[in-house]
C-alpha cells in the first residue's frame, strides 16, 4: 500500500514550484549539477558522550552490501533529501557536518541546530547529492536510513567508497525504529530510547486532552494548484491516518476507495466527508475550496471543514509537508497542529 512518502508522479511539478507540500525524495537529476552551501557555522559535528552499549568495529548490513564502522564515527554526512535522518540525528543531541537543505522547512527544528550544520545541500528538486560533495565533507558515516526510492546499487557502491553507509530498505522502519537504529549505532540508544518515550508520550497526552475525538471521523485533503489537483492524503495505512487514529478519530469507509489513487476527481468529491475535513492548501486553491461540488459537502455546508492554509512568508504549508517527514521531532509539533485543527471541527 502506498503511504504519503511514495507521492505520485503527477505531483512531482508541485515540489519543484516549491509547494513543499511533500517529501523531496522524488527523481534522481544530474548530480554534476547538485549544489552545495555552506552554512556561516564552521563547527565540527558533535555528539553526546558515548554511553558503552555499542560495541566496534560495527557491521552496518544494507541490501546492497555491508560496510564497517571501526570506530565511533565523528563527521557524519546525512544524504537523505528529505529530513527524517536528521532529524533523528538532532534529536539524540548530535550535528551533521552535511544535509539536506530542506531541513529549513521544519518549524519543530531550532534554528541554532540548523545554523550549526557546516553544509546543507541542495535537496529542494529531489535530487541526489553528487559523490563528490559528500566526499568533500570528509564524513566517517553516511547516513541514508530514509533514502528510499534514490537509493540503488550504484548509488551505494559511490557512497560505499567514501565512508560506511547506514541505510533501510524501504518501509523496513518506522520513525521510532530509525530513531534507535541510528541511536545504536552511534553507540546512544539509551538517548534514542528517551527520545522516543518523550515523543510516544506527547501524543498520549493530547489525546487525552480531547476526548471529544474518540470514534469521530477523519479526512486530511491537500489542495495543491489546479495543475496538480487534490490529493487524498490519509487513505488506509497512510502516516497521515496513523496520527489522526493517534488522536481517537477514525477513517471514514470511503477512506479505502483512495488506497491506490489519491486523486480526487468531480465523481469523487463527495466521498471526502467526514465530522472532521481538514483541507491544506497551497497556491490558488479557490478552483477547488470555492466550488459548489466542495461546498455541498456535509463537512463544508456544516461548517466542520478546516482550511490550513500554507505560510505566505515561506509559500510552505508546514504541516502537510511536515505529516510526509514524521520523526521523532516532528510527531510531538504534528500531533499538537492536528488537535487544535481537529477541535476547530468537533465542537
Amino acid at each position: 500500500m502506498r503511504t504519503p512518502r511514495s507521492r505520485p508522479a503527477r505531483l512531482a511539478g508541485a515540489l519543484l514550484a516549491g509547494l513543499a507540500l511533500i517529501t523531496a525524495c522524488g527523481t534522481p537529476g544530474d548530480p554534476a549539477a547538485t549544489e552545495t552551501k555552506a552554512t556561516a557555522s564552521t563547527s565540527a559535528t558533535a555528539l553526546p558522550a558515548a554511553e558503552g552499549s555499542t560495541s566496534y568495529p560495527l557491521t552496518l548490513k544494507t541490501p546492497f552490501g555491508d560496510t564497517t564502522l571501526d570506530e565511533r564515527p565523528e563527521r557524519i554526512a546525512i544524504v537523505t533529501a528529505n529530513t527524517l535522518d536528521t532529524d533523528a540525528l538532532i534529536a539524540l543531541g548530535g550535528t551533521p557536518v552535511f544535509a539536506p537543505s530542506t531541513v529549513d522547512r521544519n518549524p519543530w527544528l531550532d534554528k541554532g541546530d540548523i545554523a550549526d550544520i557546516k553544509t546543507l545541500w541542495d535537496a529542494e528538486a529531489g535530487t541526489e547529492v553528487s559523490a563528490e560533495s559528500v566526499a568533500a565533507a570528509s564524513p566517517d558515516l553516511i547516513v541514508a536510513l530514509a533514502a528510499y526510492e534514490t537509493f540503488d546499487q550504484a548509488r551505494f557502491d559511490k557512497l560505499s567508497a567514501i565512508a560506511p553507509v547506514l541505510h533501510a530498505a524501504q518501509g523496513d522502519l518506522s520513525w521510532q525504529e530509525l530513531t534507535r537504529k541510528l541511536g545504536s549505532t552511534l553507540d546512544l540508544s539509551a538517548a534514542a530510547d528517551k527520545a522516543v518515550a518523550a515523543a510516544e508520550e506527547k501524543v498520549a497526552r493530547t489525546r487525552e486532552a480531547h476526548p471529544e475525538f474518540k470514534g469521530k471521523s477523519a479526512t486530511h485533503v491537500i489542495v495543491y494548484d489546479e495543475k496538480y489537483g487534490p490529493s487524498y492524503a490519509s487513505a488506509p495505512g497512510s502516516d497521515t491516518a496513523l496520527l489522526f487514529e493517534q488522536l481517537g478519530f477514525v477513517l471514514p469507509a470511503e477512506a479505502a476507495k483512495f488506497a491506490k489513487d489519491d486523486a480526487i476527481s468531480d465523481e469523487l468529491v463527495g466521498l471526502v466527508d467526514a465530522d472532521f475535513l481538514l483541507l491544506s492548501t497551497s497556491g490558488s486553491p479557490a478552483y477547488f475550496v470555492d466550488a459548489p461540488l466542495v461546498k455541498a459537502v456535509p463537512a463544508v455546508a456544516d461548517g466542520r471543514a478546516v482550511i490550513n492554509p500554507e505560510d505566505p512568508k515561506t509559500s510552505t504549508n508546514h504541516f502537510a509537508w511536515g505529516l510526509n517527514v514524521q520523526s521523532v521531532l516532528s510527531v510531538p509539533w504534528l500531533i499538537e497542529q492536528l488537535a487544535e485543527f481537529g477541535a476547530k471541527a468537533i465542537r
